[in-house]
């Protein structure tokens, strides 16, 4: 089945990359400033959180950089983990017409819905490439491992998004299960706290194998930390989980 999905996924390329322009066009249509919004909306929210800790934080300094760099890097990957999870649930219901109403492979609902959030990601990243570079980090080497982090994320959330939007077909309270988890998600992914200050080895052990610290480590590391994604044991890791995320999809 594995093998069929990633065949319809090669087969209708062309189309796929088609609808998903379209899915973005649609998502910001009429909207006065277009597409500057897929840059304010997590401006805003970084805005705000950086506004809340600040009053709660005893330093401005995590591991040496400032907080605010330090939150945006974490922040930026989180965007595209939260529309993914949502969006990637909610696709097949979403776009259920192509399934009723044409002979339309339905394991490429999902690519499409999540190709339209990583463009958004992509414009995002541009804009936090600028704001550090505004704050005195400028673009090195490491910055070559986002061919690497992004497409590997979009990979792990599409395998994911099978599995999610077959269960929100069968039921809509699994739908709504998601878009509540979604926050729990956020408070117990190392992006708003260090992950360092956890003084537990095995509850820390264990909040590493969240796949999403992965991304928001990654970028982490690519913007702050200047470490390479092969020198973390948890690149293996993340593909095993990849591998089974699809298998059990498909």
């Amino acid at each position: 089945m594995l093998k069929k999905i990633i065949k319809e996924n090669i087969d209708y390329i062309k189309q796929t990359l088609l609808i998903s322009k379209v899915d973005l066009i649609k998502f910001y249509k009429g909207a006065a400033l277009g597409y500057a919004w897929a840059v304010i909306r997590p401006l805003v929210t970084v805005l705000v959180y950086l506004f809340a800790f600040t009053f709660i934080r005893q330093s401005s300094y995590v591991d040496g950089f400032p907080f605010f760099v330090w939150l945006i890097a974490g922040l930026c990957p989180w965007f595209f983990v939260n529309d993914s999870i949502i969006c990637g649930a909610m696709s097949i219901r979403q776009y259920r017409h192509f399934v009723t109403k044409m002979k339309f492979p339905v394991s490429t609902i999902p690519t499409f819905v999540l190709l339209s959030k990583l463009y958004i990601q992509i414009m995002l990243l541009v804009a936090v490439i600028i704001i550090f570079i505004i704050q005195g980090y400028y673009p090195d080497i490491y910055y070559l491992q986002f061919m690497y982090y992004i497409p590997t994320m979009y990979i792990f959330f599409l395998t994911l998004s099978w599995i999610l939007s077959s269960l929100s077909v069968i039921s809509r309270d699994f739908e709504n299960l998601v878009k509540a988890a979604i926050q729990a998600v956020l408070w117990l992914t190392p992006i708003l706290w260090n992950i360092n200050n956890v003084k537990m080895p095995i509850l820390k052990f264990i909040l590493k194998l969240n796949p999403v610290n992965y991304f928001i480590e990654g970028y982490r590391n690519i913007f702050l930390y200047k470490q390479w994604f092969f020198e973390t044991k948890y690149s293996i890791y993340i593909w095993i989980v990849i591998l089974i995320t699809a298998l059990i999809g498909s």
